[in-house]
């Protein structure tokens, strides 16, 4: 249980990094006029999730989680190339694995 734990957060820390560098909102998380560093935590994680199940992520799972949060696709806020290098970037982080799967 406790393995379990450290890949999620571990997970997430990494997926919110992402989503942080991205800013799709322009909303700078974590500097001194911008949001609060954990801005864009709902939505890294179902990222993380999806990670820590499946080991990958598409562009259609990345694009339906902003869907559900934001009522439109992340490709829409900032386009299908820098969605796709955002979801390849994603999928280059270190395979989380955890003994049970499902951490939820």
């Amino acid at each position: 249980m406790r393995e379990d734990m450290q890949v999620w957060r571990s997970t997430i820390k990494n997926v919110l990094e992402l989503l942080n560098e991205l800013d799709p909102y322009g909303l700078t998380p974590g500097q001194p006029d911008g949001a609060p560093q954990d801005e864009y935590d709902l939505e890294a994680k179902p990222i993380a999730q999806r990670l820590i199940n499946d080991g990958v992520i598409t562009n259609a799972q990345v694009d339906a989680i902003w869907l559900k949060w934001f009522d439109e696709p992340l490709n829409e806020v900032i386009g299908r190339e820098a969605t796709e290098r955002f979801v390849d970037n994603l999928n280059s982080l270190p395979t989380p694995t955890t003994p049970s799967g499902d951490i939820s």
